[in-house]
């Protein structure tokens, strides 16, 4: 990883302004891990800025923001419209936490600046940001918060601790609570962060979710189907959510006695809809993950499909998986 960080140390050192930007609707760990980058810019005494999100989706994040403005830790946000009428004269775009340009926080933005720096966790596919200058992307990693807190380890650079909390709540939710996509180095990483600052207790409460929105979940997950012998497959409605939603219902889905794989489906926006498939290794989700132009491993993979509706996908799904398990 040194060569990664100090490529991405270069190339900050070589522009005048720095934009940070993460997919729409951001979670815990896009939006932490660019809080997080945000004071690594700033340490380097360049000027930085955030791409405000349109749309919040998730409460806990709003909690985490909140909570950081009541203790006058602030951040510059920008939305879409300012950075484009903004007279920058040398800009860099860090893209954190997906890859594809329909995903992103503003594809005009992502138009608008030339040079960009991808950094992300999840499967690529053909359909990416193709015009970055550096692109660092490891499915191996279980959060760009897992990247982060590298990258400050790298750095020796001392944070906020408010901030250090909110970057580990953003590494329990892509791990489903370390779970899921974990090695023994995101362990280590969750220990950097404890020994730094990050405060366990009030990460709880940041995470606890609203009565309604447990009770949506199990609505869904109630009206799942099993589409094959130990198999669930779970359809979500026509609103747009979030890929932690999604991944959520496919990580309770196989919490069911006997369930040897579990998939769900859900629009990630007005354009996509995502698939996230788990399994407890018996069933090699990648593989079916791979038809769908998507991948993964063999207990976790996702897929992301254009221009189809969530029936279509649900129906597609059922009819791959049935062809793929024999």
């Amino acid at each position: 990883m040194r060569d990664v960080f100090e490529k991405i140390n270069e190339n900050i050192k070589k522009h005048d302004e720095i934009i940070i930007m993460t997919h729409a609707r951001p979670d815990l760990d896009g939006m932490g891990s660019a809080l997080v980058l945000y004071k690594i810019v700033k340490s380097m005494n360049k000027p930085c800025y955030i791409v405000s999100p349109k749309e919040k989706i998730y409460r806990s994040l709003d909690k985490a923001m909140n909570l950081l403005y009541k203790n006058d830790i602030k951040f510059n946000l920008k939305t879409a419209d300012e950075i484009i009428n903004s007279k920058f004269s040398n800009p860099l775009l860090f893209v954190l936490d997906t890859q594809k340009p329909e995903l992103v926080e503003s594809e005009r933005v992502l138009e608008y600046i030339k040079d960009k720096i991808v950094i992300d966790h999840h499967i690529g596919t053909l359909d990416t940001i193709d015009d970055a200058i550096y692109k660092y992307d490891d499915a191996n990693k279980s959060s760009i918060a897992e990247v982060m807190a590298e990258y400050l380890k790298f750095l020796d650079l001392k944070i906020e601790s408010l901030i250090m909390t909110v970057l580990f709540a953003g590494m329990v939710v892509d791990t489903s609570s370390f779970s899921i996509k974990t090695t023994a180095h995101t362990f280590d990483m969750a220990a950097f962060l404890a020994k730094n600052g990050a405060d366990f207790v009030l990460m709880q409460e940041l995470l606890k979710e609203p009565k309604e929105e447990m009770t949506q979940r199990y609505v869904y997950i109630n009206n799942s189907e099993e589409v094959l012998k130990d198999v669930l497959i779970c359809k979500m409605d026509d609103k747009v959510h979030g890929n932690v939603d999604i991944a959520l219902l496919a990580k309770e889905l196989l919490k069911f006695e006997d369930v040897k794989a579990s998939f769900a489906v859900g629009k990630l926006s007005h354009k996509i809809v995502g698939i996230s498939a788990r399994s407890m290794g018996e069933i090699n989700v990648g593989e079916i993950m791979e038809k769908f132009g998507g991948g993964g491993h063999l207990t976790d993979a996702a897929a992301q499909i254009k221009d189809k509706t969530v029936d279509e996908v649900y129906t597609m799904l059922k009819n791959t998986i049935k062809d793929v398990i024999k």
